[in-house]
């Protein structure tokens, strides 16, 4: 079950604060929610479906981007819970581009939104024991900056966000190294190195992840009838011999549309499933490309609940995304991000992802990490370096009168 809505693993009456006074960190104050700022209760009115179908949206436009010929898994949630996080930091340019991207409800209610469809998959997975559900969402400043306060107060309250500051300056591999046992963590170490070598540069000031956990048994194990040996059709025509897990006795929406044939395979309570879509041989580019919210909810609107029997093969599958190419397209990146330190911009997006399905059910997990650096300094016109014997003063500077005065010969 879940631990938590949007939480890492803590009790969910917990109010979100800094875990920056770790061993590992110096204890610090500077990084945590407001007095009193608690995780919000479900808006009733926020508009959870318009969200669902932006991300949703933003999620098909990333996989259209993606090669056909390869097996591919992410998240558009975890990914486009993360930007929906960074929006809150953004500047009005910016935002407007996120919002347009991935179709966000305005201002404070996309949040809300969020807020409310992440405590209701919370309290689904809390009823079913067979079903386990984790989001957990983190900030890592690093331990000089200080992020907008508001900013902080939002993520804690409406997204469950905590906060640990990092020594990026001078131990950029060990916060990277913190940061991926973070994640590891989280996804039960389906996802062990979300943050690649290289990713914590000398000017990033924040990273932000977003992890999801999933596991869940099908309604009905596979596993009375058999499995059995098929064949299987490539995209080049060819073909190979595959185990084929077998279900006859099926009951849930199931249908055909112009292309293809689809089911609704159930989890364990029925709140959650497998939307399965099967293309015709040759017509499974064509498919693909017509992806979008419009597709699933024709879909919705013309499935009907009845028997069908299900072949399918079992399969795991590992991705790795690196983001910030899409994420400049469509204007996230670079960006300016001033309430996480004048002059951030979004320097690093990666995304990881794994899958395995059997006849029991599905293991699943993603991450998603963003990285905000901060523009340099501009080229000093003159450098005073001071690798030789020098003088000091230390002096009231309205009077000029000298406080302190001396030399250094020989530091």
């Amino acid at each position: 079950m879940t631990d938590a809505g949007g939480r890492d693993g803590s009790d969910t009456s917990q109010t979100a604060t800094s875990e920056a006074g770790s061993d590992e960190q110096p204890e610090t104050t500077l990084f945590q929610a407001s007095p009193g700022i608690e995780r919000s209760a479900a808006a009733s009115n926020a508009p959870v479906n318009e969200l669902a179908a932006g991300l949703n949206g933003a999620g098909f436009a990333l996989w259209r981007t993606q090669p056909v010929g390869e097996n591919f898994v992410f998240s558009p949630v975890s990914i486009g819970h993360a930007l929906l996080m960074a929006r809150g930091a953004a500047d009005e340019a910016t935002g407007e581009a996120i919002d347009i991207a991935f179709s966000l409800p305005d201002g404070r209610a996309a949040h809300e939104a969020w807020n409310a469809v992440d405590l209701a998959i919370a309290e689904v997975a809390n009823a079913e024991d067979e079903v386990t559900i984790r989001i957990a969402d983190r900030i890592w400043p690093r331990l000089d900056v200080m992020p907008d306060q508001g900013w902080i107060d939002l993520l804690a309250s409406e997204h469950g966000a905590s906060i640990r500051a990092l020594d990026f300056s001078t131990d950029a591999s060990g916060s990277r190294e913190v940061i991926n046992e973070w994640v590891s963590e989280q996804t039960e170490t389906l996802i062990p190195e979300l943050l690649p070598e290289g990713f914590i540069k000398p000017n990033t000031v924040l990273i932000l992840t977003d992890a999801i956990y999933f596991k869940a048994r099908w309604q009905t194990v596979f596993g009375k009838y058999g499995s059995v040996v098929d064949s299987f059709t490539l995209l080049d025509g060819s073909s190979k011999e595959v185990e084929l897990m077998r279900e006859w006795e099926l009951s849930d929406r199931r249908g055909e549309g112009d292309g293809f044939v689809g089911a609704e395979i159930p989890y364990a309570g029925r709140e959650l499933s497998m939307l399965l879509i099967v293309p015709e041989e040759g017509r499974f580019e064509e498919i693909r490309s017509s992806l979008d919210q419009d597709f699933i909810d024709s879909i919705d609107d013309t499935f009907e609940t009845g028997p069908f029997e299900l072949l399918m093969p079992g399969w795991t599958t590992t991705t790795n995304l690196d983001l910030l190419a899409w994420l400049t397209e469509i204007g996230a990146a670079p960006g300016s991000y001033p309430k996480i330190t004048p002059g951030a911009f979004l320097g690093g997006a990666v995304h990881g992802a794994d899958i395995a399905v059997d006849e029991w059910g599905t293991v699943a997990a993603a991450a998603t990490g963003l990285g905000f650096d901060e523009s340099g300094a501009a080229e000093p016109e003159l450098i005073v370096k001071a690798d030789r014997p020098f003088l000091y003063f230390i002096r009231h500077r309205d009077s000029g009168m000298v406080l302190f005065a001396g030399q250094v010969v020989d530091p």
